[in-house]
């Protein structure tokens, strides 16, 4: 048997077993907020794991034999409801590696469309409360996760990015840390997708009215940086989708430097509702004000915008022997 098994459950549990460590060590789940529902996790609305696809993805799919992805089937499917209408992370495993602290979770789309998560902001935090480690994972290789569909999902916190290591007795639980409120975006912006009419006239002309979309990729670009009111800068993202699906995009990271390579603003924006066609593309309009600005009244001529690339990590997590266990 692979590590997986060997270390996970143990090679002479039975099923019935692995139902009880489920529900005595389950972790609770966190959630995105991509319905826009205020608390989702107080929500009564739900479905049931069963009613979600389970999908293998990377060396999920090609790593574990009929036997462990049957087992992993089984431990999905014994997970409590999802929200209806939501994206949950639900974790079922945690051990600590000679690397790090490697937590196994399932990503949960109960909405009727994809979902590409860009960057994933997680913690760690001890049953006080106190964050021991802080980590953005890129999921942009990751891929979109299906309408209705789960995926399980890997997430490795090397012991150099803890801010403090807790003794080994300490319980860790993995929570989602929300992205700061987006900067506030003037009223005049809001009709159009962040761009006044002109500007999306503008803007579609430059590009086309439709730009072309590579079959079965996803592209982010940014069109143009200029000077916005109030001392802001506003920066011009092309999305675009070459899936046959329709995608959501739930948060967009955006860099911005001098052409000397000066740190000028780093913005995270939470989206809701932002969705593009399947073959398609969308222009978007990122207001940064002024107070988000390291340099104030600085020329939009004078920068540089970009969207961090997503980084692939081809690599094998090492598990420990000696300790084994769901999250607590």
């Amino acid at each position: 048997m692979s590590w997986l098994l060997e270390n996970w459950f143990g090679s002479k549990e039975s099923l019935e077993q692995v139902r009880e460590d489920i529900q005595e060590h389950l972790h609770k789940e966190t959630y995105l907020g991509v319905s826009g529902i205020e608390n989702p996790e107080q929500s009564s609305n739900r479905l049931e794991a069963k009613e979600l696809f389970l999908t293998l993805h990377g060396p999920w799919g090609t790593n574990l034999d009929e036997m462990e992805s049957e087992l992993l089937q089984y431990v999905h499917d014994e997970l409590p409801p999802v929200v209806r209408d939501e994206v949950g992370i639900i974790p079922f495993f945690a051990n600590p590696t000679m690397q790090g602290y490697l937590v196994l979770a399932f990503i949960r789309n109960a909405t009727n469309r994809s979902v590409l998560i860009n960057r994933l902001p997680l913690a760690l935090v001890t049953p006080e409360g106190e964050v021991v480690a802080r980590k953005t994972f890129d999921l942009m290789t990751f891929g979109p996760i299906g309408d209705m569909a789960s995926r399980p999902c890997d997430f490795l916190f090397r012991w150099e990015e803890f801010l403090q290591v807790p003794e080994q007795e300490v319980p860790l639980t993995l929570i989602y840390e929300a992205p700061k409120q987006s900067p506030v975006i003037p009223e005049e912006y809001k009709q159009t997708d962040g761009l006044t009419a002109d500007e999306l006239a503008k803007y579609k002309q430059l590009v086309g009215e439709n730009p072309e979309v590579v079959q079965g990729e996803v592209d982010l670009k940014v069109v143009d940086i200029v000077n916005a009111e109030h001392g802001g800068l506003k920066v011009v993202v092309l999305f675009r989708n070459g899936l046959s699906k329709r995608l959501e995009f739930t948060e967009v990271p955006i860099f911005v430097r001098t052409k000397q390579g000066e740190e000028v603003a780093r913005v995270q924006y939470g989206l809701k509702n932002m969705k593009v066609e399947a073959e398609s593309s969308r222009l978007w309009g990122f207001y940064i004000p002024a107070d988000s600005l390291k340099k104030p009244g600085i020329e939009a001529a004078e920068c540089i915008a970009h969207i961090p690339s997503a980084k692939r990590e081809h690599k094998q997590v090492p598990v420990s022997i000696e300790t084994k266990g769901l999250i607590q």
